[in-house]
Protein backbone atom coordinates (compact mmCIF):
# COMPACT_ATOMS: atom_id res chain seq x y z
CA UNK A 1 0.00 0.00 0.00
CA UNK A 2 1.07 3.13 -1.08
CA UNK A 3 2.41 5.52 2.02
CA UNK A 4 0.34 9.33 2.46
CA UNK A 5 3.36 10.73 1.12
CA UNK A 6 3.50 8.67 -2.09
CA UNK A 7 2.96 11.09 -5.28
CA UNK A 8 -0.38 10.17 -7.12
CA UNK A 9 0.17 7.73 -10.03
CA UNK A 10 0.38 9.57 -13.10
CA UNK A 11 -1.31 8.25 -16.32
CA UNK A 12 -1.03 8.85 -19.87
CA UNK A 13 -3.52 11.51 -21.77
CA UNK A 14 -5.57 10.26 -23.92
CA UNK A 15 -4.87 13.14 -26.04
CA UNK A 16 -1.40 14.07 -25.70
CA UNK A 17 0.07 10.63 -25.08
CA UNK A 18 2.76 9.50 -22.74
CA UNK A 19 3.67 11.45 -20.01
CA UNK A 20 0.84 13.82 -20.62
CA UNK A 21 2.65 16.39 -22.44
CA UNK A 22 1.16 18.46 -24.97
CA UNK A 23 1.87 18.41 -28.60
CA UNK A 24 3.97 21.65 -28.02
CA UNK A 25 6.53 20.02 -25.77
CA UNK A 26 7.06 17.08 -28.02
CA UNK A 27 10.09 16.56 -28.53
CA UNK A 28 10.76 16.24 -25.02
CA UNK A 29 14.02 18.34 -24.47
CA UNK A 30 14.29 21.71 -25.10
CA UNK A 31 17.02 21.66 -27.49
CA UNK A 32 15.89 19.49 -29.61
CA UNK A 33 12.39 21.08 -30.17
CA UNK A 34 14.29 24.46 -30.85
CA UNK A 35 16.34 22.47 -33.42
CA UNK A 36 12.97 20.78 -34.85
CA UNK A 37 11.77 24.37 -35.17
CA UNK A 38 14.63 25.71 -37.19
CA UNK A 39 15.08 22.54 -39.40
CA UNK A 40 11.17 23.54 -40.28
CA UNK A 41 11.70 27.04 -41.03
CA UNK A 42 14.90 26.88 -43.21
CA UNK A 43 12.97 26.02 -46.14
CA UNK A 44 10.50 29.03 -45.70
CA UNK A 45 13.57 31.11 -45.08
CA UNK A 46 15.50 29.52 -48.03
CA UNK A 47 12.21 30.76 -50.37
CA UNK A 48 11.55 33.99 -48.47
CA UNK A 49 15.57 34.63 -49.85
CA UNK A 50 14.68 33.40 -52.96
CA UNK A 51 11.66 35.45 -53.72
CA UNK A 52 13.26 38.83 -53.23
CA UNK A 53 15.47 38.57 -56.31
CA UNK A 54 12.78 37.23 -58.51
CA UNK A 55 10.35 40.01 -59.87
CA UNK A 56 7.18 38.59 -57.29
CA UNK A 57 5.08 41.27 -56.06
CA UNK A 58 3.35 40.16 -52.78
CA UNK A 59 0.39 42.03 -52.96
CA UNK A 60 -1.21 41.78 -50.06
CA UNK A 61 2.04 41.92 -48.30
CA UNK A 62 2.35 45.05 -49.50
CA UNK A 63 -0.70 46.50 -48.85
CA UNK A 64 -0.17 45.23 -44.69
CA UNK A 65 3.07 47.03 -45.17
CA UNK A 66 1.63 50.12 -46.30
CA UNK A 67 -0.51 50.12 -43.16
CA UNK A 68 2.24 49.50 -41.13
CA UNK A 69 3.65 52.83 -42.26
CA UNK A 70 0.52 54.50 -41.42
CA UNK A 71 1.41 53.99 -37.37
CA UNK A 72 3.04 56.78 -35.36
CA UNK A 73 4.16 55.60 -32.38
CA UNK A 74 3.97 58.28 -29.51
CA UNK A 75 1.27 60.49 -31.18
CA UNK A 76 -0.86 61.19 -29.18
CA UNK A 77 -3.65 62.17 -31.47
CA UNK A 78 -4.58 58.49 -32.51
CA UNK A 79 -6.21 60.13 -35.72
CA UNK A 80 -4.98 57.15 -37.84
CA UNK A 81 -6.28 53.87 -35.97
CA UNK A 82 -9.40 53.70 -38.39
CA UNK A 83 -7.03 53.23 -41.54
CA UNK A 84 -5.08 50.66 -39.67
CA UNK A 85 -7.77 47.63 -39.49
CA UNK A 86 -6.92 45.07 -38.59
CA UNK A 87 -4.19 46.69 -35.95
CA UNK A 88 -2.29 43.75 -34.56
CA UNK A 89 -0.98 42.68 -38.17
CA UNK A 90 -0.24 46.25 -38.79
CA UNK A 91 1.74 46.85 -36.01
CA UNK A 92 3.90 43.53 -36.50
CA UNK A 93 4.59 44.83 -39.85
CA UNK A 94 5.91 48.47 -38.21
CA UNK A 95 7.67 46.82 -35.75
CA UNK A 96 9.77 44.67 -38.14
CA UNK A 97 10.05 47.67 -40.47
CA UNK A 98 7.67 46.59 -43.30
CA UNK A 99 10.10 45.16 -45.66
CA UNK A 100 8.74 41.82 -47.80
CA UNK A 101 12.24 40.01 -46.94
CA UNK A 102 11.18 41.07 -43.11
CA UNK A 103 7.76 39.71 -43.54
CA UNK A 104 8.76 36.92 -44.99
CA UNK A 105 11.10 35.92 -42.31
CA UNK A 106 7.93 36.73 -39.58
CA UNK A 107 6.16 34.41 -41.32
CA UNK A 108 8.71 31.76 -41.36
CA UNK A 109 9.38 31.92 -37.72
CA UNK A 110 5.81 31.19 -37.30
CA UNK A 111 5.92 28.23 -39.36
CA UNK A 112 8.39 26.70 -37.77
CA UNK A 113 6.91 26.82 -34.08
CA UNK A 114 3.44 25.97 -35.84
CA UNK A 115 4.84 22.92 -37.95
CA UNK A 116 6.38 21.60 -34.56
CA UNK A 117 3.52 21.57 -32.87
CA UNK A 118 1.86 19.48 -36.02
CA UNK A 119 4.68 17.31 -35.91
CA UNK A 120 3.87 16.84 -32.05
CA UNK A 121 0.47 15.65 -32.22
CA UNK A 122 1.31 13.35 -35.04
CA UNK A 123 3.86 11.79 -32.83
CA UNK A 124 1.80 11.65 -29.91
CA UNK A 125 -0.55 9.74 -31.61
CA UNK A 126 1.41 7.21 -32.38
CA UNK A 127 1.65 7.62 -35.92
CA UNK A 128 5.14 6.80 -36.16
CA UNK A 129 8.06 8.27 -37.47
CA UNK A 130 7.57 7.61 -41.36
CA UNK A 131 3.85 8.44 -41.06
CA UNK A 132 4.83 11.61 -39.12
CA UNK A 133 7.20 13.02 -41.92
CA UNK A 134 4.99 11.75 -44.56
CA UNK A 135 2.35 14.22 -43.13
CA UNK A 136 4.27 16.87 -42.55
CA UNK A 137 5.54 16.64 -46.11
CA UNK A 138 1.69 17.56 -47.73
CA UNK A 139 2.80 20.88 -46.27
CA UNK A 140 6.83 21.25 -46.49
CA UNK A 141 6.99 19.35 -50.10
CA UNK A 142 4.16 21.31 -52.01
CA UNK A 143 3.65 25.06 -53.04
CA UNK A 144 0.72 26.53 -51.17
CA UNK A 145 2.27 27.15 -47.32
CA UNK A 146 5.27 28.76 -49.19
CA UNK A 147 3.25 30.85 -51.57
CA UNK A 148 1.38 32.01 -48.40
CA UNK A 149 4.68 32.39 -46.37
CA UNK A 150 5.57 34.59 -49.53
CA UNK A 151 2.76 36.71 -50.68
CA UNK A 152 0.53 36.92 -47.42
CA UNK A 153 1.23 37.35 -43.71
CA UNK A 154 -2.13 38.56 -42.61
CA UNK A 155 -4.19 35.62 -43.40
CA UNK A 156 -1.32 33.13 -42.54
CA UNK A 157 -1.11 34.65 -39.00
CA UNK A 158 -5.13 34.34 -39.53
CA UNK A 159 -4.98 30.67 -40.36
CA UNK A 160 -2.76 29.91 -37.12
CA UNK A 161 -5.12 31.39 -34.38
CA UNK A 162 -8.06 29.73 -36.30
CA UNK A 163 -6.27 26.51 -35.87
CA UNK A 164 -5.87 27.26 -32.39
CA UNK A 165 -9.24 28.02 -31.54
CA UNK A 166 -11.21 24.88 -33.59
CA UNK A 167 -8.38 22.32 -31.87
CA UNK A 168 -9.97 24.09 -28.49
CA UNK A 169 -13.68 24.04 -29.68
CA UNK A 170 -12.54 20.05 -30.51
CA UNK A 171 -11.20 19.17 -26.73
CA UNK A 172 -14.37 21.94 -24.84
CA UNK A 173 -16.74 19.08 -27.18
CA UNK A 174 -15.00 15.66 -27.01
CA UNK A 175 -13.19 16.24 -23.60
CA UNK A 176 -15.25 18.61 -22.12
CA UNK A 177 -12.34 20.66 -21.21
CA UNK A 178 -13.58 24.37 -20.43
CA UNK A 179 -10.36 25.94 -20.43
CA UNK A 180 -10.30 24.70 -23.94
CA UNK A 181 -12.98 26.88 -24.74
CA UNK A 182 -11.48 29.78 -23.08
CA UNK A 183 -8.12 28.99 -25.15
CA UNK A 184 -10.62 28.70 -28.14
CA UNK A 185 -12.51 32.28 -27.23
CA UNK A 186 -9.27 34.71 -26.84
CA UNK A 187 -7.60 32.83 -29.98
CA UNK A 188 -10.70 34.20 -32.04
CA UNK A 189 -10.21 37.42 -30.32
CA UNK A 190 -6.67 38.14 -31.39
CA UNK A 191 -7.54 36.55 -35.07
CA UNK A 192 -9.91 38.76 -35.55
CA UNK A 193 -7.50 41.84 -34.71
CA UNK A 194 -5.18 40.17 -37.34
CA UNK A 195 -7.12 39.30 -40.21
CA UNK A 196 -10.31 40.45 -41.09
CA UNK A 197 -11.35 36.87 -42.20
CA UNK A 198 -11.48 34.81 -38.82
CA UNK A 199 -14.85 37.05 -38.11
CA UNK A 200 -16.93 34.59 -39.82
CA UNK A 201 -15.32 31.53 -38.01
CA UNK A 202 -16.17 33.64 -34.78
CA UNK A 203 -20.00 34.25 -36.06
CA UNK A 204 -19.98 30.32 -36.73
CA UNK A 205 -18.72 29.22 -33.80
CA UNK A 206 -21.45 31.39 -31.80
CA UNK A 207 -24.19 30.52 -34.11
CA UNK A 208 -23.46 27.00 -32.74
CA UNK A 209 -21.98 27.69 -29.18
CA UNK A 210 -25.64 26.30 -27.72
CA UNK A 211 -24.71 22.83 -29.13
CA UNK A 212 -21.47 22.57 -28.27
CA UNK A 213 -22.66 23.31 -24.24
CA UNK A 214 -25.01 20.38 -24.77
CA UNK A 215 -21.99 18.24 -26.45
CA UNK A 216 -19.91 19.07 -23.05
CA UNK A 217 -22.75 18.06 -20.80
CA UNK A 218 -23.84 21.93 -20.01
CA UNK A 219 -27.57 22.15 -20.17
CA UNK A 220 -29.71 24.92 -19.73
CA UNK A 221 -30.16 28.59 -20.61
CA UNK A 222 -27.35 29.77 -18.68
CA UNK A 223 -25.15 27.00 -20.05
CA UNK A 224 -25.61 28.14 -23.14
CA UNK A 225 -25.89 31.97 -22.92
CA UNK A 226 -22.03 31.27 -20.95
CA UNK A 227 -20.72 28.77 -23.87
CA UNK A 228 -21.30 32.07 -26.04
CA UNK A 229 -19.89 34.55 -23.72
CA UNK A 230 -16.87 32.39 -23.84
CA UNK A 231 -16.50 31.45 -27.79
CA UNK A 232 -17.54 35.09 -28.70
CA UNK A 233 -16.97 37.84 -26.14
CA UNK A 234 -13.46 38.20 -26.97
CA UNK A 235 -14.00 38.66 -30.62
CA UNK A 236 -16.66 40.63 -30.11
CA UNK A 237 -15.46 42.88 -27.34
CA UNK A 238 -12.21 43.25 -29.51
CA UNK A 239 -14.05 44.53 -32.57
CA UNK A 240 -16.36 46.66 -30.71
CA UNK A 241 -13.61 48.32 -28.83
CA UNK A 242 -12.01 49.21 -32.37
CA UNK A 243 -15.02 50.89 -33.51
CA UNK A 244 -15.51 53.23 -30.44
CA UNK A 245 -11.51 53.93 -30.33
CA UNK A 246 -11.86 54.66 -33.92
CA UNK A 247 -15.01 56.65 -33.67
CA UNK A 248 -13.47 58.77 -30.94
CA UNK A 249 -10.10 59.66 -32.23
CA UNK A 250 -11.10 59.69 -35.97
CA UNK A 251 -14.40 60.13 -36.47
CA UNK A 252 -15.06 57.13 -38.33
CA UNK A 253 -17.45 54.84 -36.85
CA UNK A 254 -16.47 51.92 -39.16
CA UNK A 255 -12.89 51.92 -37.73
CA UNK A 256 -12.12 50.67 -41.41
CA UNK A 257 -13.91 47.63 -41.66
CA UNK A 258 -15.88 48.90 -45.06
CA UNK A 259 -12.28 49.02 -46.53
CA UNK A 260 -11.78 45.24 -45.00
CA UNK A 261 -12.03 43.72 -48.56
CA UNK A 262 -9.41 44.84 -51.06
CA UNK A 263 -11.29 43.75 -54.29
CA UNK A 264 -14.64 45.03 -52.46
CA UNK A 265 -17.29 43.03 -50.58
CA UNK A 266 -18.58 39.68 -52.79
CA UNK A 267 -16.68 39.94 -55.66
CA UNK A 268 -17.18 36.63 -56.28
CA UNK A 269 -20.47 34.41 -56.86
CA UNK A 270 -21.48 31.92 -53.92
CA UNK A 271 -20.67 29.19 -56.48
CA UNK A 272 -17.49 30.33 -57.32
CA UNK A 273 -16.51 30.30 -53.83
CA UNK A 274 -17.91 26.67 -53.21
CA UNK A 275 -16.19 25.37 -56.29
CA UNK A 276 -13.12 27.15 -54.90
CA UNK A 277 -13.74 24.96 -51.75
CA UNK A 278 -14.51 21.77 -53.47
CA UNK A 279 -10.82 22.29 -55.71
CA UNK A 280 -8.94 22.59 -52.35
CA UNK A 281 -10.77 19.46 -50.79
CA UNK A 282 -9.85 17.28 -54.16
CA UNK A 283 -6.31 17.91 -53.47
CA UNK A 284 -6.04 17.06 -49.98
CA UNK A 285 -7.23 13.22 -49.73
CA UNK A 286 -6.07 12.96 -46.19
CA UNK A 287 -8.68 15.20 -45.06
CA UNK A 288 -10.98 13.27 -47.11
CA UNK A 289 -10.57 9.84 -46.47
CA UNK A 290 -10.63 10.94 -42.16
CA UNK A 291 -13.86 13.03 -42.77
CA UNK A 292 -15.66 9.93 -44.81
CA UNK A 293 -14.41 7.48 -41.98
CA UNK A 294 -15.36 9.77 -39.35
CA UNK A 295 -18.76 10.49 -40.88
CA UNK A 296 -19.68 6.64 -40.41
CA UNK A 297 -17.64 6.39 -37.17
CA UNK A 298 -18.07 9.72 -34.95
CA UNK A 299 -20.21 12.46 -37.02
CA UNK A 300 -20.18 14.45 -33.99
CA UNK A 301 -16.12 14.84 -34.04
CA UNK A 302 -16.58 16.13 -37.16
CA UNK A 303 -18.29 19.34 -36.02
CA UNK A 304 -14.94 21.48 -36.05
CA UNK A 305 -13.78 20.61 -39.49
CA UNK A 306 -17.23 21.82 -40.55
CA UNK A 307 -16.74 24.81 -38.88
CA UNK A 308 -13.61 25.59 -40.44
CA UNK A 309 -14.98 24.62 -43.78
CA UNK A 310 -18.03 27.33 -43.59
CA UNK A 311 -15.80 29.88 -41.96
CA UNK A 312 -13.39 29.98 -45.01
CA UNK A 313 -16.47 29.77 -47.52
CA UNK A 314 -17.75 32.38 -45.93
CA UNK A 315 -14.47 34.34 -45.80
CA UNK A 316 -13.85 33.69 -49.59
CA UNK A 317 -17.31 34.81 -50.92
CA UNK A 318 -17.36 37.81 -48.57
CA UNK A 319 -13.76 39.28 -50.34
CA UNK A 320 -12.07 38.85 -47.36
CA UNK A 321 -9.80 36.18 -48.05
CA UNK A 322 -7.99 35.52 -51.90
CA UNK A 323 -7.80 32.01 -53.25
CA UNK A 324 -4.13 31.03 -52.75
CA UNK A 325 -3.69 27.58 -50.95
CA UNK A 326 -5.54 28.55 -47.47
CA UNK A 327 -7.90 25.73 -47.90
CA UNK A 328 -5.08 23.28 -48.50
CA UNK A 329 -3.11 24.34 -45.87
CA UNK A 330 -6.17 24.33 -43.67
CA UNK A 331 -7.45 20.96 -44.54
CA UNK A 332 -4.33 19.84 -43.85
CA UNK A 333 -4.09 21.11 -40.48
CA UNK A 334 -7.36 20.51 -39.42
CA UNK A 335 -6.69 16.51 -40.18
CA UNK A 336 -3.93 16.66 -37.95
CA UNK A 337 -4.87 18.40 -34.98
CA UNK A 338 -8.91 17.01 -34.99
CA UNK A 339 -9.17 13.87 -37.24
CA UNK A 340 -5.87 11.29 -37.35
CA UNK A 341 -6.56 8.21 -36.03
CA UNK A 342 -4.94 7.83 -32.18
CA UNK A 343 -2.53 4.84 -31.81
CA UNK A 344 -3.55 3.71 -35.49
CA UNK A 345 -2.60 -0.09 -35.93
CA UNK A 346 -0.23 -1.33 -38.70
CA UNK A 347 -2.32 -0.94 -41.35
CA UNK A 348 -3.70 2.11 -40.77
CA UNK A 349 -0.27 3.72 -40.39
CA UNK A 350 0.45 2.25 -44.16
CA UNK A 351 -2.51 4.23 -45.54
CA UNK A 352 -1.39 7.14 -43.66
CA UNK A 353 1.83 6.66 -44.86
CA UNK A 354 0.37 6.21 -48.54
CA UNK A 355 -2.26 8.57 -48.56
CA UNK A 356 -0.38 11.67 -47.36
CA UNK A 357 2.41 10.35 -50.18
CA UNK A 358 -0.77 10.49 -52.94
CA UNK A 359 -1.50 14.01 -51.41
CA UNK A 360 1.70 15.47 -52.22
CA UNK A 361 1.45 14.20 -55.75
CA UNK A 362 -1.94 15.09 -56.03
CA UNK A 363 -1.36 18.39 -55.21
CA UNK A 364 1.48 18.95 -57.29
CA UNK A 365 -0.61 17.65 -60.43
CA UNK A 366 -3.63 20.24 -59.32
CA UNK A 367 -1.48 23.29 -59.41
CA UNK A 368 0.36 22.55 -62.56
CA UNK A 369 -3.71 21.32 -64.04
CA UNK A 370 -4.33 25.49 -62.99
CA UNK A 371 -1.93 26.98 -64.71
CA UNK A 372 -3.85 30.55 -64.05
CA UNK A 373 -3.53 30.24 -60.49
CA UNK A 374 -1.70 32.64 -58.46
CA UNK A 375 0.35 29.80 -56.90
CA UNK A 376 1.34 28.61 -60.01
CA UNK A 377 2.14 31.71 -61.38
CA UNK A 378 4.10 32.60 -58.10
CA UNK A 379 6.45 29.88 -58.83
CA UNK A 380 6.73 30.08 -62.29
CA UNK A 381 8.23 33.60 -61.16
CA UNK A 382 10.72 32.76 -58.53
CA UNK A 383 12.30 29.75 -60.50
CA UNK A 384 12.18 31.49 -63.22
CA UNK A 385 10.40 29.01 -65.34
Amino acid sequence: MASPASPPISHPSRRFGPRGLAPDTWPIEPSQRWLLRLALAFPFLLVALLTQGSGFVPVANRALSARGDLIEWGDTGLGWMAEIFPPLSAAISAVVGGSDLALNLVAAVVLGFVLQRLAGVLARRGVGLWGTAAVLGTLVLTPPLYYLAASDLQALLGLALVVIALDGIASFVEERNTESGFRAGLALGVAVMVDPGAWFYAIVLGVLAPFFARRAGRLGRGANRATIAVLMFPAIGAVAFWLYASWWFSADPWGGLEASATNGWFPISAATAAELIAQGMLAVPLFVVAFGFRLVRDRWSLIAPLIAIAGLYLSLWSGLRQAGGQTYVLLTAMYVLLLVAREPGRRRRRVILWTAVAQIAVGWAVLLLLADSPIYLWLRTVTGL
